[in-house]
């Protein structure tokens, strides 16, 4: 089954719950399509926004390359 088939069989549960069913059923069934039709994921970014990450990795990068350049400058330069 591809995701179209599924989601449209999700969609016809719903209608169906919709007439003899509890509101959490018709949620739960909601939001499996919501989630199918959206593709989150989940653990990879533990709800984090692709902006958010980004400028986690941007400033990883700079940090990276700050105390790559006070190692080299404490090499060059003898201290005591």
């Amino acid at each position: 089954m591809n995701k179209s088939e599924i989601t449209k069989n999700l969609k016809q549960i719903k209608k169906l719950l919709e007439e003899d069913s509890t509101y959490i059923a018709k949620e739960r069934v909601g939001f499996l399509i919501n989630d199918i039709e959206n593709e989150r994921q989940y653990r990879s970014q533990q709800g984090r926004s692709d902006r958010q990450i980004q400028s986690n990795h941007k400033a990883l990068f700079w940090a990276v390359i700050g105390l790559g350049a006070t190692f080299l400058i404490s090499l060059l330069f003898n201290w005591s």
